[in-house]
């Protein structure tokens, strides 16, 4: 609230002084200096309708200054500095054409000001310059507190990973340890869970540190995560599909960034002694895009449950960080299904 407060005042203060300065300069009709036995003095006359001409037209342009400014931060956080430029044109066309009709019909007798070029030219230039620099400025700083923002967020969750794993080097350990002892031969299913669930600490401590992972490196996660899951249900359970679509599979995105949404369907959408069903499809027809959709099924008993919780906010507010306006989320929850559908442009 302090610092808003702050914002105000500096905006306020802002227009206050560079309104004063340009009334005060450009309604000076007369500047009169007398030498009278060597003292010096001097008068300056102001026009009234200047006043009021310059002070009518403060208005007209702070909107014109936030106008430009919100477009400045829109097309800059997207990247469309195009679009920018042309529909900067386009609002200083609009806005000297407003100004003018207001000139004509009220200052008829000033409308040789708006004549090009002139010192109004000078006002509508600062003004112009200072709000597009603001934007810019304004949305580097708001994206370089996002990156901030987003690297906190990811060393938060690997901390908790780590403190999660009890010392992940002696858990390989001992996962190895019992890999050696289970009897491969004679328990296949175990000796593979157990591999699998190595395959899935190492992924999740050595390779968190890289900011983002290939798709196909994430899919095989899905998979291994899956396979675990799975155990407790007998075969015809859970009817459980992962459909790849397309070769496109080398795109780079947020590690674990799926992950909530398969962990989920395992939470809410399967029960034991229960026909059950997760389909999930990962669509990377398109090289710079990913598609991806899952479907489980909700059961009665878990129907009143909160589905998501904690996690799914978690990965909400990294998808806002990571992938802003680059990301569509669309969730569809009814009484017999729930579906998520993720589009990530890479």
């Amino acid at each position: 609230m302090k610092n808003k407060w702050v914002f105000y005042c500096l905006h306020l203060l802002f227009w206050a002084f560079t309104s004063w300065l340009i009334i005060s300069s450009f309604s000076i009709t007369g500047h009169i200096v007398n030498i009278d036995a060597g003292i010096v003095s001097d008068s300056i006359s102001r026009s009234d309708e200047l006043i009021w001409f310059f002070s009518i037209g403060q208005p007209f342009f702070a909107l014109y200054f936030y106008l430009q400014i919100f477009l400045t931060k829109k097309h800059t956080t997207q990247k469309k500095i195009i679009v920018l430029a042309w529909q900067s044109l386009l609002l200083m066309g609009l806005f000297y054409s407003l100004y003018m009709a207001v000139v004509y019909f009220i200052f008829p007798q000033h409308i040789h000001i708006l004549w090009f070029p002139s010192l109004w030219y000078g006002i509508f230039i600062f003004y112009s310059i200072i709000a597009i620099s603001y934007g810019f400025i304004y949305t580097w700083i708001q994206t370089e507190k996002e990156k901030k923002r987003l690297e906190v967020l990811n060393k938060q969750a690997e901390l908790n990973l780590l403190r999660a794993q009890l010392h992940p080097h002696f858990l390989f350990n001992t996962m190895n340890n019992l890999l050696a002892m289970v009897d491969q031969n004679h328990s296949p299913k175990l000796a593979k869970s157990i591999d699998t669930l190595s395959s899935l600490l190492r992924y999740v401590v050595y390779e968190n540190k890289e900011a983002k992972v290939s798709i196909a490196r994430e899919i095989q996660f899905i998979q291994d995560f899956s396979a675990l899951h799975a155990l407790r249900f007998e075969e015809d359970e859970v009817d459980f599909k992962l459909t790849i679509i397309g070769q496109n599979d080398q795109q780079l995105i947020e590690m674990s960034i799926l992950l909530c949404f398969v962990e989920n369907a395992f939470k809410h959408g399967v029960q034991p002694e229960v026909a059950s069903y997760i389909h999930i499809v990962v669509d990377v027809s398109n090289s710079n895009c990913l598609l991806f959709t899952i479907e489980n099924s909700v059961h009665p008993i878990l129907e009143n449950q909160q589905i998501g919780g904690y996690g799914l906010q978690a990965t909400k507010e990294r998808l806002l960080l990571a992938y802003p306006s680059k990301h569509q989320l669309d969730i569809k929850s009814s009484k017999a299904c729930y579906l998520v559908t993720l589009t990530l442009h890479t």
